[in-house]
């Protein structure tokens, strides 16, 4: 047979299935290019559809943080009715899931009403005594500027250039700039500026509809909690392999541990700081001890950042009333703190989310940048589920190449040798280790000298 015999037949089915690797490529490129080139409208679209289903993201929301509460009730109550080993009825357990809800509900809505109870009469009187005192502290921090200035003759002449030149400039502002933008852009705004009142009246009730719907909404997924269970396992068994849907479910498992872990354990531990604040500074005599105390318990909620954004308001609120309270109280902040960071924070929380203290400031600084107070809140348990499943990833490839998963074995490895069966993990020797730390030093003191002893950079030209 010539060689021309022996080849095989065209089939349309093996040219169909050798181009069609090539057609998905074009198509997946053709759907991402329409993706980046239509990015705004898909965002916008998106955002419009979530916002359609807020009150289903806030019922969600709502059930997340009242369900650590229901179990308590719920398993509270069932030992109760299951005592010297009696076997409650289904009839009995519904009725006893709807007492937990109800409760852990009316538990809920009575900590806001007493928060706001609580908040509400000392924000009326901060911001009374605020206007009531505010003139009288301006006047008596004029009067002692005004004669540090007439007891310091070079002070009195540089303020008195100051205020003209600022006279000056304001007058320019106001002559060039201030009066055209009234007559230009202000007056023809106003009407804006009311719709924009407007509007912004519409979307605080708008948020209050939302969150009565969520209410409800959580009520239905408290009490069906655990059939959504059994039908999100039933998905994922039924969409990916045995033993892809094993690992899904473990993930999800961690997910939600780390989650309410950190969640749940930054609430009671906030409770506890916002508690121990007024104690202290009710015994110290400090001013608005329970609005302060409000405003350092909730902002103590936000890792890291959370202390700080609570000391700068309560601070200006003290500093009004006696400067010398409010450097007390940034002392007591510290030192509460201190304990906070190092004796409660680590009782309550413990190794919720296993993060370094650089992973837990890079995450909210990352989802907080991202999403704003909500990304620093859920940023922490969010990017330690990120880490644990990268982490989980890489071991996993270093086990199949039967190489150490233990961060320290790599700490001052120079090569990995295998011969057989058998991995060697050669580390860098004291000596080598030491010429190392030595070169460096050799050349740190070359170039510092080098750079004391300039006179000028001369940089030559390039051969063309």
């Amino acid at each position: 047979m010539s060689e021309k015999e022996q080849q095989k037949p065209f089939s349309i089915k093996e040219a169909f299935l050798k181009w069609f690797g090539l057609f998905l490529v074009v198509i997946a490129s053709l759907a991402v290019f329409f993706v980046v080139d239509n990015a705004s409208s898909i965002v916008s679209t998106i955002g419009s559809y979530i916002g359609i289903l807020r009150p289903v993201v806030y019922g969600c929301v709502i059930a997340y943080i009242l369900n650590p509460l229901m179990k308590l009730i719920q398993n509270s109550i069932m030992r109760f009715l299951e005592r010297k080993g009696r076997q409650a009825s289904q009839k009995k357990k519904g009725l006893v899931t709807g007492i937990s809800i109800t409760l852990s509900l009316l538990l809920g809505i009575i900590i806001i009403i007493v928060l706001c109870w609580m908040i509400l009469p000392q924000l009326v009187a901060s911001v009374y005594s605020l206007v009531e005192n505010l003139p009288s502290k301006a006047n008596y921090y004029y009067n002692m500027l005004n004669e540090s200035i007439r007891n310091n003759k070079f002070l009195a002449d540089t303020m008195q250039e100051v205020a003209l030149n600022a006279t000056k400039y304001m007058d320019e502002m106001v002559n060039t700039k201030l009066l055209p933008w009234m007559q230009t852009d202000l007056l023809p705004s106003v009407n804006l500026v009311a719709m924009e009142f407007a509007n912004g009246v519409m979307s605080v009730l708008n948020v209050l509809y939302n969150l009565f719907i969520g209410i409800i909404v959580a009520i239905y997924i408290l009490a069906s909690k655990d059939t959504f269970a059994a039908q999100a396992k039933k998905v994922a068994y039924g969409i990916f392999k045995k033993e892809h849907a094993d690992t899904v479910i473990r993930y999800v498992r961690i997910s939600h541990g780390m989650f309410s872990g950190f969640i749940i354990g930054k609430i009671v531990d906030s409770t506890i700081v916002g508690i121990l604040c007024f104690v202290a500074m009710t015994v110290m005599g400090l001013p608005y001890a329970l609005l302060i105390s409000v405003i350092i318990g909730v902002t103590n909620i936000i890792p890291v950042f959370g202390p700080y954004l609570g000391l700068i308001p309560s601070v200006f609120l003290i500093l009004i009333v006696n400067p010398m309270q409010a450097l007390y109280f940034v002392i007591l902040i510290a030192i509460l703190q201190q304990i906070d960071g190092n004796i409660i924070g680590p009782a309550i929380l413990g190794e919720s989310t296993g993060l370094s203290a650089f992973w837990v400031l890079f995450s909210i600084l990352l989802f907080g940048g991202l999403w704003g107070i909500v990304g620093m809140i859920i940023g922490v348990p969010l990017f330690a589920v990120i880490y644990r499943i990268v982490a989980d990833f890489i071991n996993w490839k270093l086990l199949g190449r039967d190489l150490s998963t233990v961060t320290d074995q790599y700490l001052n490895l120079k090569c990995i040798t295998v011969d057989g069966d058998e991995v060697s993990y050669i580390e860098y020797s004291d000596e080598e280790l030491h010429r190392k730390e030595e070169e460096k030093r050799r050349k740190r003191a070359a170039l510092k000298e080098k750079y004391l002893n300039l006179k000028w950079l001369k940089r030559k030209k390039k051969q063309p």
